[in-house]
């Protein structure tokens, strides 16, 4: 909702927008009928179909067709009632998740069905027989084990917080001081961050109910980002292993498909005019590839394998085309995004939907980047998730170390941006002619040389 305030009693009228989703809010302006001036307007988001004929190729893209979901809208696979996300595995409702929490540990003696175990779970019906919900809970992929681990999470974390009130009332003054110290001495600091060293919980709570489930939603999309994009089809075959430089380069259209079938499945992203996905895509989706592998990342054998059945990736070839300096360069700013990753990595998960929504991201000169069709929903969908990034961090590692974090994310990436636009060329000048006619369609979308 966009409200639009243009006093009219002032001979110089000044326009002030205010862009919310926040109901209680929208609520306050549309009863205050004291308040004349103000123009609301809805801003709803286009029903386009996913469309990126452009990126995908031509054979790859008809049979995405055939299987591409016409609408954001997810479905619980107990009762068929709308669903936001994975819930314990599996596409569910908020009733249906909850049902599954209060039911799935208790002693299955417990729950009897008096029709023969064969009950109809609907939207009407889901709450007749709680025998036959559990047994569809269970049948559609909901996970016993993963609700004992989150109880057990939710058991620490009570214990732990009650700790720090406890120690918070007996011993204020203490606390105030030792805060204050930790203060002092963050900001004289200009070396590396050492996540281990600092204060790692908040007793703060930003974080809301919806929020945990959506960050809990990005981190279930994110793994089964594989899986969706085999399912549609692969370009190049990822256990295949590359010895030449174009086969290297084709070979990073896996990984580019893979974390395009992750943000194909974020709401506020498919939500969006298809020009404008297409212009995101083909301009930031190759300047995340070193944050989406650092979550791929092997420290113990260096590599970078996002499945099993993929072959390790042989930095060699690129490291010959990049030249030493250039290669060092990009190392170093990885290995601070590993760090990063490998402390929490659902702050590496919701950074990359925050960065496929960023404009001009892109430093190269050549790119020609198109103005967006409909820029303020891909400004507020990325408000949206640089709000849920910060929430999440404060909230589960505290003020002081979100805020070293936050800032090693935006000084690495300002870093990686002119570290970017020389590796592309690099890219293309290593490239024959011949060769740069056998790239993949994709590739030559994201490289742009098409």
């Amino acid at each position: 909702m966009a409200f639009e305030m243009v006093p009219q009693t002032s001979k110089n009228p000044r326009r002030i927008m205010i862009i919310t989703g926040d109901e209680s809010i929208i609520k306050q302006f549309q009863n205050n009928s004291n308040v004349s001036f103000i123009k609301s307007s809805i801003i709803e988001p286009k029903d386009n179909e996913d469309e990126l004929s452009d990126l995908i190729p031509p054979d790859t893209n008809q049979l995405s067709s055939q299987r591409r979901i016409k609408n954001c809208f997810l479905t619980c696979v107990v009762c068929g009632s709308s669903a936001l996300g994975y819930n314990f595995d599996a596409i569910t409702c908020e009733s249906c998740k909850a049902f599954f929490r209060r039911n799935a540990l208790k002693d299955p003696a417990s729950l009897h069905c008096r029709r023969n175990s064969n009950c109809e779970v609907t939207l009407e019906t889901r709450r007749r027989c709680s025998a036959c919900r559990l047994k569809k809970c269970l049948n559609g992929g909901m996970k016993r084990e993963r609700l004992q681990r989150a109880e057990e999470k939710a058991a620490k974390r009570r214990f732990i917080e009650a700790n720090i009130v406890s120690t918070l009332q007996t011993k204020p003054h203490t606390n105030d001081q030792k805060r204050q110290s930790s203060i002092s001495k963050t900001t004289k600091r200009t070396d590396p961050i050492e996540l281990t060293s600092i204060q790692s919980h908040s007793h703060r709570k930003l974080l809301t109910k919806e929020d945990v489930d959506r960050v809990e939603s990005i981190r279930n999309l994110y793994e089964q980002r594989i899986e969706l994009a085999a399912r549609d089809g692969l370009p190049w075959d990822p256990s295949a292993k590359s010895t030449t430089f174009l086969q290297v380069v084709n070979s990073r259209s896996v990984p580019a498909i893979r974390l395009l079938a992750f943000f194909r499945r974020i709401p506020e992203f498919n939500q969006l005019n298809v020009d404008d996905k297409v212009t995101l895509i083909k301009h930031n989706l190759l300047p995340l590839s070193i944050l989406n592998g650092t979550l791929s990342y092997k420290k113990e054998t260096d590599q970078i394998v996002e499945s099993d059945s993929d072959v390790p990736w042989d930095s060699g070839l690129l490291q010959k085309a990049y030249g030493d300096e250039i290669f060092a360069s990009i190392k170093r700013i990885f290995n601070s995004f590993v760090r990063i990753a490998q402390y929490d990595r659902r702050i590496i998960q919701i950074a990359l939907i925050i960065l496929i929504l960023n404009k001009d991201f892109s430093t190269n000169s050549d790119s020609n980047e198109p103005n967006l069709n409909d820029d303020m929903a891909v400004y507020s969908a990325q408000s949206f998730y640089t709000e849920l990034l910060w929430k999440y961090m404060e909230t589960s590692h505290g003020f002081e170390k979100s805020a070293y974090i936050f800032m090693e994310l935006v000084v690495k990436f300002i870093s990686w941006q002119t570290i970017e636009k020389q590796a592309r060329i690099s890219i293309r000048k290593a490239l024959s002619s011949t060769d740069t006619n056998q790239l993949l369609p994709i590739m030559k979308s994201l490289l742009h040389m098409s």
